[in-house]
């Protein structure tokens, strides 16, 4: 019974040492990457850098200082993403870890000198990328630099770009998306664009600050088809189904006064205006409306005035956002999913449209038809006197 006993014991130390992690790294032996900024460099090199948090500096009574101790950037080149981390890595105390990343950093002469494809093979294959870190254009600079300034509210300048692309409700711009935009026939790619900005935020000098300027619409190539500014970028992103909230402001019939509203719960859907007419198409859109500054003589507890300023709300959005269609239909991709919808539409029609979209997408009768509801017009009705 002894010898059982024993015999039992050992196998199950046996099975324990057999089922151990024997490559298990502690947290005080990782270095977290924030944000990866990807640069062009010559001979066919590229350069990478991570943005890598110091965790015992982050967590001081100087957070959001901007204090460039609670951060630092590695960098180094070489013929592909692996390469360039893997000069990194051996420069660095502790293991590079990925997963925590909270955006991909692409400098604007990166996408003109590169073919920006070639990176999808690292974030695809690598498990370490989980791809919900957003891609994102560095316009004017290189991504190295954007990584490398300070934030007067955040510790590192990834959190803080992070944190206002989910504030404007910009919540489905990520890798993932951008990736998979990029591969299909059906569609393009819409990436916001941050720019460093020298700024005065403070009774100091101006220093520089990375601010959301526009969006790049790219063509199936990865090439800059199209440059559009916040307001217009904000429009496509609604028409695209990426957008969740924005804020607008219109000018009441003959100039008297303004109407300011917060727009939530974005959303649209594509469909046929006739049934065997592939080349005409309507986008229809929808949100909730909230009245938060009324500078005219309208009494919005009126239920008539309601009526007639919802009314007037939707032929301006509609108009509005038919132009940023038209613009952006006039460079060629397409970004809203209308390639999407005619595949799966009209299968056999599509098949003699796919290899040249780009043109084609250019002779699409699309419209815009808005149907926005008031929700709140606020805790008072006309304008205190």
């Amino acid at each position: 019974m002894i010898r059982v006993v024993l015999h039992t014991c050992v196998s199950m130390y046996l099975v324990l040492l057999l089922t151990s992690c024997t490559d298990f790294v502690e947290p005080n032996q990782l270095a977290f990457v924030m944000g990866t900024a990807i640069d062009h460099a010559e001979n066919g090199n590229i350069e990478v850098s991570h943005q890598i948090a110091i965790p015992s500096k982050m967590n001081s009574f100087k957070s959001g200082s901007g204090d460039s101790d609670s951060f630092l950037v590695m960098s180094a080149k070489g013929k592909d993403v692996f390469e360039a981390t893997q000069k990194i890595q051996r420069e660095m105390s502790r293991r590079l870890m990925t997963s925590h990343r909270i955006l991909i950093a692409i400098s604007e002469e990166f996408f003109n000198k590169n073919d920006v494809t070639k990176l999808f093979d690292k974030l695809g294959r690598d498990p370490a990328n989980n791809q919900r870190d957003v891609t994102l254009m560095i316009k004017g600079s290189s991504a190295k630099e954007f990584l490398m300034i300070k934030h007067p509210l955040e510790n590192i300048s990834s959190i803080a770009a992070g944190k206002e692309l989910h504030i404007n409700g910009m919540k489905s711009f990520s890798t993932r998306q951008f990736i998979i935009d990029s591969a299909t026939q059906e569609s393009s790619s819409l990436v916001p664009i941050l720019q460093v900005k020298n700024l005065k935020v403070n009774t100091k000098k101006a220093e520089p600050l990375a601010v959301l300027s526009g969006y790049a619409v790219l063509n199936k190539k990865l090439k800059v088809g199209g440059i559009l500014d916040d307001f217009e970028g904000l429009d496509v992103s609604w028409l695209s189904g990426k957008g969740s909230s924005q804020g607008v402001t219109f000018p009441w019939k003959e100039g008297n006064g303004f109407l300011s509203f917060r727009l939530t719960h974005l959303s649209r859907h594509i469909q046929s205006v006739r049934g065997q007419d592939p080349r005409q198409v309507v986008i229809k859109v929808k949100a909730q409306a909230y009245l938060l500054e009324n500078t005219t003589s309208l009494d919005m507890s009126e239920v008539t005035n309601m009526i007639e300023v919802e009314k007037y709300l939707n032929q301006q959005i509609q108009s509005k956002l038919q132009l940023a269609l038209g613009k952006v239909q006039q460079w060629g991709p397409d970004v809203f999913g209308i390639g999407a919808y005619l595949h799966r539409k009209y299968p056999y029609w599509w098949k003699s449209q796919k290899d040249d979209w780009g043109e084609n997408f250019k002779k699409v009768e699309a419209s815009v038809q808005a149907d926005i509801h008031i929700r709140s017009v606020g805790v008072i009705g006309g304008q205190l006197k």
